[in-house]
């Protein structure tokens, strides 16, 4: 590891050796001269695009981590056979293509590392099952929401081949440029890929910037490095406006981070980078993932009513802790609980937790959550939003497990007083 970046890692830590709240990673100024030479220009001055390969021969252990982190791994080039994912993946995998598909009919798989995967076609089009005729989507297990692998249906609506636009592939790639009359190509020439992209996946260079000139010199730091994490907005957010938490059917956007911190209150100032080591998934290594948990700034605060409780549900186990009610599945990419897991009730688990912290204790449900059209979530005079009881207490008080049923009426009013221990949890 380099001085410099040493330098910054100690800066970044040094308010929490202190006993403080780390409100943001350093700047350039703070941190000291020459820690970042590039904080203001993602091309890198001019630079090309020089491939994840080139830069892992001299940052081997940043390449492993990357390699085992969903970014890497958001499209995945398919070569008559199905995808290979790193061994850190251990829901990973699409074993088949969509039923009457082979491989040689798949040109590039999107996702399939965390949540489910797509399939883009050999003339470049995203399956889906109007054009597919049969289920062109594949969940991962996912046991927090009740889910096992398998096919599952994604825009039976869409019978028109749907492009794999620019829009969405900018975030699954490398150096993703948009068709224009300067450059109209098509990547690999396939007519349904609306652009070009310099390599598949969210490799170094898609937050680094191109290469070419930090590696005629290295100790130029002719490289693009964002200490503030502003450049995570380009893919977690959901739209252009990042006052709006973007949302449908009934759950916030897979990809509204950047928004929902903005609107979480206390929170809104922390940069991705205060919580996130973003070379290391939060998936398959957390607790390396994490540079901060919430005890970090929160010291005081207790596990009130649930010390100690370990949530059980058939192969899932959770033992409670902060996020289990503070950032629930409220968000989804793929799948969502079905009755089997949540019974009837008004309960609603996806498959992406929320960076929405607070939790909404005035009565209010789900659906009172979301706007009237359900596109987005609908927040306080103070731009705040919160996350109604439906996603969380009902998570588990929903009547399908030895959990004791309540009302998100009864856990609204608990929930002010959660953590005081006031009195043992009573009523509907």
């Amino acid at each position: 590891m380099s001085s410099s970046l040493v330098r910054v890692l100690f800066t970044a830590a040094l308010p929490l050796l202190l006993g403080a709240c780390p409100l943001a990673v350093p700047s350039e100024e703070s941190a000291g001269p020459g820690v970042f030479n590039n904080t203001t220009d993602p091309n890198n001055f001019g630079a090309s695009y020089i491939g994840s390969a080139a830069c892992a021969a001299c940052h081997p252990d940043y390449a492993e981590l990357t390699h085992a982190h969903g970014h890497g791994q958001a499209l995945k080039r398919v070569e008559d056979a199905a995808p290979q994912y790193p061994a850190a993946g251990t829901r990973a995998g699409v074993p088949n293509p969509p039923v009457g598909r082979t491989w040689r009919d798949v040109s590039y798989v999107i996702g399939g590392y965390t949540h489910g995967a797509f399939f883009v076609d050999a003339d470049g089009y995203v399956l889906t099952d109007g054009t597919a005729g049969t289920h062109a989507q594949w969940y991962l297990d996912f046991l927090q929401n009740g889910t096992t692998a398998s096919f599952a249906a994604y825009k039976p609506e869409q019978t028109q081949p749907r492009a794999y636009a620019y829009e969405c592939f900018r975030c699954h790639a490398v150096g993703a440029q948009p068709q224009d009359a300067a450059r109209p190509q098509f990547q690999d020439g396939r007519p349904g890929i609306q652009g070009t992209w310099a390599e598949p996946g969210v490799t170094c260079e898609a937050c680094h910037g191109p290469g070419s000139n930090h590696v005629k010199d290295p100790r130029a730091r002719k490289i693009f490095a964002d200490p503030s994490g502003r450049i995570c907005a380009r893919c977690h957010l959901d739209g252009d406006d990042p006052n709006v938490i973007t949302a449908a059917g009934g759950f916030i956007s897979h990809s509204a981070q950047f928004a929902e911190l903005r609107a979480s209150g206390g929170h809104a100032q922390f940069s991705c980078t205060v919580c996130h080591d973003p070379h290391v998934s939060t998936t398959y290594a957390r607790s390396q993932g994490l540079r901060n948990d919430c005890a970090a700034c929160h010291p005081d605060h207790n596990m009130a009513f649930h010390d100690d409780f370990t949530l059980v549900r058939g192969d899932y186990t959770e033992k409670l802790a902060c996020a289990s009610c503070h950032m629930p599945y409220a968000g989804r990419s793929n799948s969502a609980a079905g009755p089997a897991l949540v019974g009837e009730s008004e309960a609603r688990v996806g498959d992406v937790r929320t960076h929405v912290f607070r939790i909404d204790t005035t009565g209010a449900t789900a659906a009172q959550m979301f706007s009237a059209d359900g596109s987005q979530v609908v927040k306080d005079n103070q731009g705040r939003a919160a996350v109604a009881p439906d996603f969380v207490c009902l998570r588990c008080h929903n009547g399908t497990g030895s959990v004791f049923i309540i009302s998100a009426q009864g856990a609204a009013t608990i929930g002010k007083n959660m953590h005081l221990k006031a009195a043992a949890p009573t009523g509907q």
